[in-house]
């Protein structure tokens, strides 16, 4: 599937932070606890990829997280 976004130089450097410190845990616990636990690692496995793949993008066009998280600012 082919997304395109349209972010402010600020949104984009937050969402490359969260792509780069997203965890394994962090993804399990948006999941319902009710699903089987290997559904539930499948599903967090698929968020990570994801995530993977925001964070390529978002380097390959050139946004970085810092200074953005130290300052507020994007360069």
């Amino acid at each position: 599937m082919r997304l395109t976004l349209e972010l402010t130089p600020e949104q984009a450097a937050a969402l490359k932070r969260v792509s780069e410190k997203i965890s394994h845990d962090q993804a399990l616990s948006v999941l319902y606890s009710h699903v089987p636990r290997e559904r539930r690692g499948e599903q967090a496995y698929a968020i990570l990829s994801a995530f993977a793949e925001l964070e390529k993008a978002l380097g390959n066009a050139g946004v970085a997280s810092w200074p953005w998280v130290e300052t507020g600012a994007a360069r």
